[in-house]
């Protein structure tokens, strides 16, 4: 018996008898850690963009300190390059984004008129027809689903149009925030790790640093990939949009820009509003845009993604997609982007301590 109360197995799972206690107690007594949670859910997006911004911006910062330059001032430069460029994108493109947008909420009841008159026309088409006689009942459900989910959706846009006030006043709250954050970070983030080593065994403290220095560097390099990659695409997918004369060009390809974050899917989401405004352009029109999506997706796939990207990520497309897919479910939109930088972190880190453990066996 003594010896079953030694075994590693029993001491694994009492701690996670353990864990699993107080996360049932904290159900329990949830009033207590209610202000930690508002408190968690207000910090959570500016610290999450001003991390962001760090591992864009480090780099730069630590180049110029390098060239003898304080830190303090090569923030506020690295801060005053990035604010000009910012107004130099409201002057130079805000005003034609602004006009494609007035454009296209102008136009979207004829353009919700035109899907609802060719969604009527199809019922018309000799296979829909075929399709009502032979399954009569499939096609009703189906159409009986696709009317509740649009009187679902009306309901859900009905009942959180307060939270749309709730959301601009936490953005503002982010904007004005974020920047403070940031610069703290980049003052004194490269002094953090010395704090944590302390606490280290020495004999491992070797081994800690060599993978927290590479885990900076790689999620480092694949934010600054992520951002020229969608960059590239964005610029693409305008030029495309402009050679074939599709209308709202810049809004469209912005659209596409910002999706391409989301690795795979995130290309598909962004070639949906320019499908439907193709589709009431012209059935020659979607042949175009598809064409135009094909190839900006060949361009970034062969050229732009290896050659930025390189093999950070060292796993098969098909494992990237079902990771993504599950945290979609898990976590929404906010999942879908993060969860690759979380892959890079845990891959890194099982990698050391997988190379540890041999290590520790062969001595």
């Amino acid at each position: 018996m003594s010896e079953m109360f030694k075994s590693k197995i029993f001491r694994a799972a009492i701690w996670i008898l353990l864990i699993f206690l107080i996360i049932l107690v904290g159900t329990q007594i949830s009033f207590v850690f209610e202000p930690l949670v508002i408190i968690f859910q207000t910090l959570f997006i500016p610290f999450l963009i001003a991390g962001f911004l760090y591992f864009l911006f480090h780099p730069f910062v630590d180049l110029l300190e390098k060239k003898k330059i304080p830190r303090g001032l090569s923030i506020l430069m690295i801060y005053a390059a990035f604010f000009l460029l910012i107004a130099l994108l409201v002057v130079t493109i805000g005003p034609v984004l602004q006009g494609e947008f007035s454009r296209l909420l102008d136009d979207a009841p004829e353009i919700f008129n035109e899907l609802q008159e060719m969604v009527i026309s199809l019922q018309d088409h000799p296979l829909f027809i075929r399709l009502m006689e032979e399954e009569p009942e499939q096609i009703e459900n189906i159409a009986q689903w696709f009317v509740d989910s649009l009187n679902d959706m009306l309901i859900l846009v009905v009942n959180n149009i307060f939270s749309v006030f709730e959301f601009a006043a936490d953005f503002l709250l982010g904007v004005i925030i974020t920047p403070f954050i940031l610069f703290y970070m980049l003052k004194e983030g490269h002094q953090w790790p010395q704090h944590f080593y302390r606490y280290i065994p020495e004999e491992h403290a070797e081994d800690i640093k060599t993978t927290m220095k590479e885990i900076g560097s790689a999620i480092s390099s694949y934010i600054r990939g992520i951002v020229v990659v969608c960059i590239c695409v964005g610029l693409l997918v305008y030029v495309g949009y402009q050679i074939i004369g599709l209308n709202y060009p810049l809004l469209l390809a912005s659209f596409a820009m910002l999706t391409n974050v989301i690795p795979f899917l995130g290309p598909i989401i962004g070639t949906i509003p320019g499908m439907i405004v193709a589709i009431i352009h012209s059935p020659l029109m979607i042949l175009k845009v598809l064409l135009v999506v094909v190839v900006v997706q060949q361009i970034e796939s062969l050229l732009i993604y290896p050659q930025v990207m390189g093999k950070k990520l060292a796993v098969g497309p098909l494992s990237v997609v079902l990771v993504i897919l599950v945290a979609g479910r898990m976590a929404g939109l906010l999942g879908m982007i993060l969860v690759l930088p979380i892959y890079i972190i845990l891959r890194i880190t099982f990698n050391h301590i997988y190379s540890f453990v041999q290590t520790s066996k062969k001595a």
